[in-house]
């Protein structure tokens, strides 16, 4: 959660596009193994997965863990491996935003295996960026959806988990100093009586 993490049951890592929902992730290759998606952690080199799944639908990861296993699947609705995933990055910078000059990456719609388009960005910049998802079927026919995230920038939700992680390295330094100065002294005729026996 202080990472923004991705959190399905909530959808809170997925956008609408047309007839099919679009899961956002991204990970980092340095720091912390830890998927992200409105929130990635820092700047720096980032991976990004796409996966367009049936709308209505979560994926069969999440669908094994908290359903009953003899629940029958819903009916599709489209056949998320003939839709094709493309996606446009720009920095949010308004109205602007969407415009060719705030363009960070850009990849046409295109069938992708498994229905998954993955791809790595180097985000040089810490700021609010937007990643504007588009979809397209066999038909011809596209529609497209905005996924607003953050790159480097700190959130309420970063400075708990910082604070957190302060308290816990005091404590931890206030128990062992304790443990420390609580140590029973050594009884003082020990040593005179191994003087003695020598």
């Amino acid at each position: 959660m202080a990472h923004g993490g991705v959190k399905l049951e909530q959808d809170e890592c997925v956008a609408t596009v047309g007839p099919v929902k679009v899961h956002f992730i991204g990970y980092q290759r340095k720091g912390e193994p830890e998927e992200f998606c409105d929130d990635i952690v820092r700047t720096g080199q980032t991976v990004i997965a796409l996966t367009a799944v049936e709308s209505g639908r979560l994926p069969d990861s999440y669908m094994a863990q908290n359903q009953a296993s003899n629940a029958a699947p819903p009916a599709p609705a489209v056949d998320v491996r003939d839709i094709a995933i493309g996606v446009r990055i720009v920095k949010d910078v308004g109205e602007a935003g969407d415009s060719a000059t705030a363009t960070e990456f850009y990849a046409p719609p295109k069938i992708h295996r498994n229905a998954t388009m993955t791809f790595e960005h180097d985000f040089k910049e810490a700021g609010n960026y937007v990643a504007i998802i588009t979809v397209a079927d066999r038909d011809g026919h596209e529609w497209s959806s905005r996924f607003p995230f953050r790159v480097g920038v700190l959130s309420l939700w970063n400075m708990i988990e910082y604070v957190l992680y302060g308290i816990g390295f005091l404590a931890l330094s206030a128990g062992l100093w304790l443990i420390a100065w609580r140590r029973p002294p050594t009884e003082p005729g020990a040593d005179g009586a191994l003087h003695h026996a020598e």
